[in-house]
């Protein structure tokens, strides 16, 4: 089976049942809605559509809303034209609203002559134009061209080396994020993260609608590197949202960040998404490069729980194709190259209950017996399921809940294959429901051996102190 799952954003190319249908069968997990793009109103319809698709498909799909954040963007230019900004020239950026000229244009961020200092570079239109402040008035930022370009009007805006206090959740995020509690989704990415603060007014707006969605912190700023264990701490899952963090940080750190944030997701025993470019010449071919081969295999090796498509799948002309194509270099990368040892095992946590050390024996029984086929485990929550995706058994994950909306959340863990089923009270049940279960869904045959993970009572939440190891077809001898 495939490990590390597959994110698939919708977009006018894949916002259709019979290509979303293709997506599943060709391997998607979760699905991404962008909100940066589309009306709420399609949002929510979309949500409905993979509701209806997945059902008709047989497979629990997570659906991710990413809240935009508060990108900033230039304002616009006469007659929609670019500026000429050339190198040694001087120009203003002002938060007035003018027509762009290349003497001075708009930045939409109010505190920008309060939170920007002189020194302090300006990055414009993903990076292709750098500025340099050279003085702070009350009319603006006065300028100097380090790297000229032409600055067409809306474009993206980025202060690589500033602490801006803009907060991550807007307005329209706040509008976005109680709408998405009310349809259901499965998870929130939360853009542009400082710090764990965000996350926790996050979760607190969250709360205040009697809901528990966890929350996905997407690492794309130069403060939540810096910040990034405390934030890692607080959150649910984390994004390696490459695109601004690659404007953010010199090109030669972002593979090293990537790594590094990878690992703390370990160590935090939450899900990590590596995002951005992944199979972006897909957008247009019907085949990747072999470089973004080697970096999806590579975000494989480093162990990302799932790794997502952007434009490839949301206007790409192949989407369909595209996660296929996904799904073989995944396979590939999987069976070829084990990831090292010291890589695959995270260290405990410091307030753990013995969970982990449940966790750690299920996969070294696991590893060590032959006739051992996969782990079984029975959560509530996820908790237990997320555990075990994040010491990396040599096998199969297959959890087993109750719980729909859990079901739906464990499409993002490793490794792990979620099926729904009713809720068992005795552990002899347990055994009777992995016997049906399993040979039922043809994932393991009577007579191969499983190791059972569990909570005990089964209505506690939160802990995992139950191992027994069963071969198949044999409950009724219990």
């Amino acid at each position: 089976m495939r490990r590390t799952k597959i994110v698939c954003t919708l977009g006018p190319a894949s916002a259709h049942p019979a290509p979303l249908a293709a997506m599943i069968r060709a391997g998607m997990d979760v699905v991404r809605l962008n909100t940066s793009h589309g009306t709420m109103a399609e949002h929510l319809a979309n949500i409905r559509l993979v509701r209806d698709v997945a059902t008709a498909e047989g497979k629990p799909v997570g659906v991710l809303m990413d809240l935009s954040g508060p990108k900033l963007r230039t304002g616009e230019t006469r007659d929609g034209k670019p500026i000429a900004l050339d190198p040694g020239a001087v120009t203003r950026l002002t938060n007035l609203t003018v027509v762009g000229t290349a003497a001075a244009f708009t930045v939409d961020y109010p505190r920008l002559t309060e939170d920007v200092r002189t020194g302090d570079h300006v990055l414009l239109d993903d990076g292709e134009i750098e500025l340099e402040v050279t003085n702070v008035t009350a009319a603006g930022l006065d300028c100097r061209v380090l790297v000229g370009g032409l600055l067409g009007p809306r474009k993206g805006v980025s202060f690589p080396n500033t602490n801006l206090t803009m907060p991550a959740l807007t307005e329209r995020d706040q509008e976005s994020l109680r709408a998405g509690v009310h349809a259901g989704v499965d998870f929130f990415a939360l853009s542009f993260v400082r710090d764990a603060d965000d996350i926790i007014r996050a979760r607190d707006l969250i709360h205040s609608l009697d809901a528990d969605t966890p929350i996905i912190a997407k690492i794309e700023r130069r403060q939540a590197v810096e910040n990034l264990e405390a934030i890692m701490a607080e959150a649910d899952g984390a994004m390696v949202a490459r695109g601004d963090l690659g404007v953010e940080l010199p090109p030669e750190d972002v593979p090293v960040q990537q790594r590094r944030i990878i690992a703390s997701a370990g160590r935090n025993m939450i899900p990590v998404i590596t995002a951005t470019q992944m199979l972006e010449s897909m957008v247009d071919s019907p085949r990747p490069t072999r470089a973004e081969s080697s970096d999806v295999a590579n975000a494989v090796w480093d162990l990302s729980d799932a790794l997502m498509l952007s434009q490839e799948t949301a206007v790409g002309r192949f989407p369909v194709e595209t996660v296929a194509m996904m799904d073989r270099i995944i396979r590939r990368a999987e069976g070829a190259a084990p990831p090292a040892r010291e890589m695959m095992i995270s260290m405990a946590p410091e307030t753990d209950d013995h969970s982990y050390v449940v966790a750690l024996a299920a996969r070294r029984i696991v590893e060590s017996d032959p006739n051992m086929q996969a782990v079984v485990c029975f959560t509530r929550s996820g908790y237990t399921a997320f555990l075990l995706s994040k010491v990396h058994p040599n096998a199969p994950i297959f959890a087993i809940t109750p719980n729909e909306a859990v079901c739906r959340r464990l499409s993002l863990a490793r490794s792990v294959v979620p099926i729904l089923a009713p809720l068992v009270n005795r552990s002899e049940e347990m055994l009777e429901v992995v016997d049906r279960l399993l040979t039922q869904g043809g994932h393991v045959a009577a007579g191969e051996e499983v190791v059972v993970v569990a909570s005990m009572p089964v209505d506690a939440a939160g802990t995992t102190n139950f191992l027994k190891l069963h071969r198949v077809g044999e409950s009724a001898e219990y």
